[in-house]
């Protein structure tokens, strides 16, 4: 299986994608005495308890979820500095921990700090240090929201050999001066009992929203984060010794790079510990009937994976020709290219033709953003996912396009980055409905010239609804946001890893808005769509572009409690016995 067999991906999508038809000839239905358990929980390791007394962020929360460029730092060694368990349980916890229990006669439901699709949390997070406490010393762990608590899957330090699956220098200093690594993994069947074969995307839209939590809590610590796709990934695999075709890996997020020393390895002998073959953990079945398969998710998969170095050292050729054309082009703009003119480049964009496609330019580049008084902490708390919105109230044009603006900054994702610059393979088109002085319509959001570009007047807001499944939470919320990307222009640049790449940025942008939305005091709510029908609406303007995830903004109808710092502390004999 070869990652760079780029038809397979443009075939899973094409046979992915959801119509009026392939929704009206389902014959799928959800057994809800076979959904799967929301947790992993391991029946013989050894479990280590997480501190409840932590701080909560305190950063402004636009700040935060803005705030690339600290995330995006070189390896190059600052302070020294430590990570005690106090701060690996705050991080924990604002990224993927328990935040509501909700309780209703046919099962209880653990809401977490991020969103999921269905509620199904697909997404497992891993950990990888060195020393912390004499009690959490260096291993591989798993993070369990439910006991919230750590169980240890290999002893000794296995940075170094984390980082050898990624190869590049770059990325090999990000992992091993960091002082930990969280690994993200989404369970197949979680999501599958649901959304069958499609649910393949919804392992990077629903690890986004957890990435955009870290990210921002990471921040206001002031830790520098980066996300690491390019590894070999059956080694990464093996080092957390998951089951095959069960659950994978899906990115790397080195955190706290450049506080700790590189000498360190030659210090602790732990650190060239080698990624040995151990047996798979036995763990609770997660539904009591057994699982569907779904054999077009691991072909997907197996089709995009990094299977040695040799794929590795690929990948990292196409970044850096990345890079050395993005270069250009910013060097062409300083002599001859408009700005206008490279936007349209960075952006995907034919600047004669698509200049025609725009009937109006709102230009917001002196527009300030509503201020906000959350910390991010209390935004993560607040956080849910609207659903019902209220259609007669508006947003101010002002809280739109800060929602917009915060949340498009930039990734710092190993691929997208170069020399601290972000670079994206999304683009943003949206429906407005109901935003005060910003007329109905279609529009496409110009981040870099800082512009709402009409591309259709009039839109109904009943089109919002339609193209969302026709759902009416989409009618009635004040504006829908489409991320979208070209699909054929990303796998000839990066190959089937770069399928992994769009939807996992479009993951964490839909994450950033959930964050920004709810630090306005408004509402958000993610969705599926119909994939044709969308890229139809906002053409000729995205034409040749793929929807990866919708996102739906506005007031809600309701008022909602906010979630706290729960003291959840299932034993495993409640786990194991565990159905929702």
């Amino acid at each position: 299986m070869n990652n760079k067999e780029i038809q397979h991906a443009l075939d899973y999508h094409e046979a992915t994608k959801h119509s009026e038809v392939s929704i009206m000839t389902s014959r799928h239905y959800l057994d809800f005495d076979n959904r799967p358990l929301p947790f992993k929980t391991y029946l013989e390791q050894q479990r280590y308890p997480l501190t409840n007394n932590f701080p909560i962020p305190n950063l402004d929360s636009i700040t935060s979820i803005s705030n690339v460029k600290q995330s995006s730092n070189s390896s190059t060694i600052k302070a020294e500095k430590s990570v005690s368990a106090t701060d690996i349980s705050e991080i924990l916890f604002f990224a993927a921990g328990i935040t509501r229990v909700m309780r209703y006669s046919y099962g209880t439901y653990f809401m977490r700090a991020a969103s999921a699709t269905g509620a199904l949390y697909p997404i497992e997070l891993y950990l990888v240090c060195g020393d912390i406490t004499p009690d959490l010393t260096a291993g591989v762990y798993h993070f369990g929201p439910a006991d919230f608590g750590l169980t240890q899957l290999r002893s000794g330090d296995y940075r170094h050999a984390l980082a050898s699956s990624a190869l590049a220098e770059r990325e090999y200093d990000a992992i091993t001066t960091s002082l930990l690594s969280i690994i993200f993994t989404s369970f197949a069947w979680r999501n599958a009992w649901k959304y069958q074969a499609r649910s393949y995307r919804h392992w990077f839209w629903d690890c986004g929203v957890i990435i955009a939590n870290l990210l921002a809590t990471t921040a206001s610590m002031q830790l520098p984060t980066k996300l690491i796709m390019g590894y070999v990934d059956n080694m990464v695999d093996r080092l957390l010794r998951l089951e095959p075709l069960k659950e994978a890996s899906i990115v790397i997020a080195p955190i706290g790079i450049g506080f700790c020393p590189k000498s360190d390895s030659q210090v602790n002998n732990n650190m060239q510990k080698e990624i040995t073959e151990l047996p798979i953990p036995k763990i609770v079945p997660l539904s009591q009937r057994g699982e569907v398969e779904y054999p077009d998710i691991w072909s997907m998969h197996q089709f995009s994976k990094l299977l040695d170095r040799e794929d590795v050292e690929s990948w990292i050729e196409i970044q850096q020709s990345n890079a050395q054309d993005g270069q250009v082009r910013a060097n062409d703009d300083r002599s001859s290219i408009s700005k206008q003119q490279l936007e349209y480049q960075n952006q995907n964009l034919d600047p004669e033709n698509n200049t025609k496609l725009i009937l109006d330019r709102k230009d917001m580049s002196d527009v300030r953003g509503t201020p906000t008084r959350m910390s991010i902490g209390d935004v993560i708390l607040r956080r849910g996912s609207t659903r019902r919105f209220d259609k007669h109230s508006s947003i101010p044009l002002s809280t739109f396009y800060s929602i917009l603006d915060s949340s498009t900054r930039g990734v710092p994702m190993d691929v997208l980055t170069n020399a601290g610059d972000m670079s994206s393979v999304i683009d943003t088109y949206f429906i407005s409905n109901n935003v005060v002085d910003l007329e109905p319509g279609a529009y496409f959001f110009n981040r870099n010239l800082k512009s709402l570009d009409l591309l259709k007047r009039n839109a109904s807001r009943q089109i919002s609804g339609y193209l969302c499944l026709g759902q009416s939470l989409f009618s009635d919320a004040s504006a829908v946001i489409f991320l979208m990307a070209d699909l054929h222009k990303v796998l000839d640049e990066l190959a089937n890893r770069g399928y992994r790449v769009a939807q996992l940025e479009a993951g964490i942008i839909a994450g950033k808005i959930y964050l920004s939305s709810y630090a306005h005091s408004i509402g958000a709510s993610g969705t599926t769509f119909f994939d044709d029908a969308a890229t139809e609406f906002f053409a000729p303007h995205a034409a040749n572009k793929s929807t990866m995830i919708a996102m739906g903004v506005g007031v809600p109808g309701y008022k909602a409690r906010p979630g706290t710092v729960l003291p959840v502390r299932l034993t495993r004999e409640q786990l194991v016995h565990l159905r929702t």
